[in-house]
């Protein structure tokens, strides 16, 4: 049986166990948070109301007051629509975890692309099932839809900057990927902002290679078709552009720019194994939480050595002796998408958080790819990355076929109440929107 056959079949096994990950899993933000997102589509559904707004924007630090909500309808469609053509519950889950198994599966292709001695048998497995890869992109909030956005995203960009580019996808098509990707992103998360620089550079660096302004007008072409269900939302009388980019900036932050390093291990964390942050709120409540199954002690080594990844990240980013001609770039893209995180945090309230930014997974995630196809080069170093992946399949396995018994997942706790609600055409069943919604 081919490589491809294989993939073929076991693609299904990972979908199966992502869709677990969302409908089992404790909630990665608070309950609300969830509660509200399922709340925007199934309002659509019942009411048949045009979405006009998405995504709550909330008000740091206490992340409770509603500021605005981002316009566009993407949001509600996604979450409302698959309700038409299947009345259940599970019905937005499915989609939304076919949506994010396709980006992070096209994601992981193309590092393999990247990448051709570091083995597929590794780097699917581990995208698709590495805790920032299923934990925030299954669950029922609007950071799983843009991170799946981000993954097509950042392959575009990359296919479209002429030092990280393979030549894999036609330039027309890069910048039309793009266009449609961020069309996507923006109508969910508002990090989208943080790209934009590369966004312009792309452009510039098309141009000055070529004569040519074509790459704009594919970006625009990509983007119209989700940029549409933004349209009337702006026409309403009720939209005003000043009062939902007001909310984008808050003054110079002081306590972000003294948190250099503890943002630059968040941000290594969203490529490692970090296993405290799902598993409980206290390292007391972690490791007794890891004592009650013995299957689960495996955890134990996931713990330490997904921190020691991030000192193994950060290490390599001295390295100036990889062979590889193409390490220096991508070195330096994760380090400029890095320094775009950190200067963004420093006209905000909040605290630095990695959930805050973590659209930004595939850069980190690729740039940890190239360091483990150095490890992958030695015998040891192979053994050591099949032994870790190995212990981490199984323990996910583990982790989320437990959690059913526990009963504190979003679908697991409300799934009565969002079927009584579908029956009756009556979303209030479920729960109310934030004072202040517009939708």
């Amino acid at each position: 049986m081919s490589d491809r056959r294989k993939f073929a079949f076991l693609l299904p096994l990972f979908f199966a166990l992502r869709l677990a990950f969302g409908l089992w899993a404790r909630p990665v933000q608070i309950m609300i948070d969830e509660v509200q997102t399922y709340l925007i589509g199934l309002k659509f559904y019942c009411t048949g109301a045009w979405p006009y707004y998405g995504n709550d924007v909330i008000a740091p630090p206490d992340n409770i007051a509603l500021l605005t909500q981002d316009p566009g309808a993407l949001e509600g469609l996604l979450i409302g629509g698959p309700l038409y053509a299947w009345p259940s519950p599970l019905a937005p889950f499915l989609l939304l975890n076919l949506l994010t198994l396709a980006g992070y599966s096209f994601f992981a292709y193309y590092c393999c692309r990247r990448l051709p001695k570091l083995s597929p048998w590794f780097i699917f497995p581990w995208v698709l099932t590495a805790p920032w890869c299923v934990h925030y992109s299954t669950s029922m909030i609007n950071l799983s839809y843009s991170t799946a956005a981000a993954c097509f995203f950042f392959v575009a960009l990359m296919e479209s900057l002429p030092p990280l580019s393979l030549g894999w996808l036609p330039l027309a098509w890069a910048n039309a990927l793009m266009g449609f990707s961020l069309a996507w992103w923006t109508q969910f998360h508002r990090t989208w902002v943080v790209v934009t620089p590369f966004l312009a550079a792309s452009f510039f660096l098309q141009w000055k290679k070529s004569h040519k302004i074509t790459a704009p007008f594919y970006f625009l072409l990509g983007a119209l078709p989700l940029e549409a269900l933004v349209i009337p939302t702006l026409l309403r009388p009720d939209y005003h552009f000043f009062r939902d980019v007001s909310g984008l900036s808050f003054g110079l932050n002081l306590h972000n720019f003294l948190s250099f390093f503890v943002i630059l291990a968040q941000f290594l964390s969203l490529a490692s194994f970090e296993l405290p942050r799902f598993i409980g709120a206290h390292t007391v409540e972690r490791i007794h939480y890891l004592s009650e199954n013995w299957l689960l002690i495996p955890g134990l080594f996931l713990w330490y050595f997904g921190i020691l990844q991030v000192l193994i990240l950060l290490g390599f980013l001295f390295d100036s002796r990889n062979p590889r001609p193409d390490w220096k770039p991508v070195r330096w893209f994760a380090v400029l998408i890095f320094l775009m995180v950190y200067g963004s945090l420093l006209f905000t309230i909040k605290k630095p958080d990695v959930n805050t930014y973590c659209e930004m997974l595939p850069v980190v995630m690729l740039y940890s790819l190239y360091v483990w196809d150095r490890w992958w080069m030695n015998r040891w170093g192979r053994r050591f990355l099949c032994f870790f992946l190995a212990i981490a399949l199984l323990f996910q396995v583990v982790y989320v076929f437990i959690q059913p018994i526990k009963r504190e997942s979003f679908y697991l706790m409300y799934h009565d109440a969002i079927a009584q609600a579908i029956r009756d055409k009556n979303y209030h069943l479920l729960g109310e929107r934030r004072a202040g919604s517009f939708y």
